[in-house]
């Protein structure tokens, strides 16, 4: 029997006989925008591949980080989260989660498009840019699909 043909019985006797056989996922973890290891078996319980590649922010010192590996696809979002939590401090992340083997392998795959909302502060030509604009940022390409802009209310206990 060859190897190819081997491997077609132990991953069709898994799934006909429901023993949960061991999903393998590339293993890494870098600075950077991507990053390559080895293909590992995961864990008990770990049932998906995923990759999630952040950038962040703080107090000015910028870094993006990389890593793939195993998880519970349960716990697994896959998609775009952005958090800000001063005006140098801010994490966004890109997460992309699959359940076959080594479906981690490469980078973020493209079909991740997410909708989210930002708030704070910008410049009053940000209040005129206009639905469907590409609105570029560090790592990241936007569609602007609506903005609305309020002027800043006062701190309290100051005059105005």
């Amino acid at each position: 029997m060859s190897p190819s043909t081997l491997l077609l019985a132990s991953a069709l006797l898994c799934t006909l006989l429901g023993l949960g056989c061991p999903l393998s996922c590339e293993m890494c973890r870098a600075s950077g925008p991507t990053c390559s290891g080895k293909t590992k078996t995961c864990e008990a319980g770990k049932d998906a591949c995923v990759i999630v590649v952040g950038e962040s922010s703080t107090k000015g010192r910028h870094s993006v980080n990389t890593y793939k590996g195993c998880m519970k696809f349960s716990d697994c979002y896959s998609g775009f989260v952005s958090t800000t939590t001063g005006s140098q401090d801010y994490m966004v992340s890109t997460t992309y989660c699959c359940q076959s083997d080594g479906c981690n392998q490469g980078s973020v795959p493209r079909i991740i498009n997410a909708k989210f909302a930002t708030r704070g502060c910008a410049t009053e030509s940000a209040c005129y840019a206009k639905a469907g604009a590409q609105v570029p940022s560090a790592s990241y390409l936007y569609f602007l699909r609506r903005a609305d802009c309020l002027p800043a209310p006062w701190p309290p206990g100051r005059a105005e």
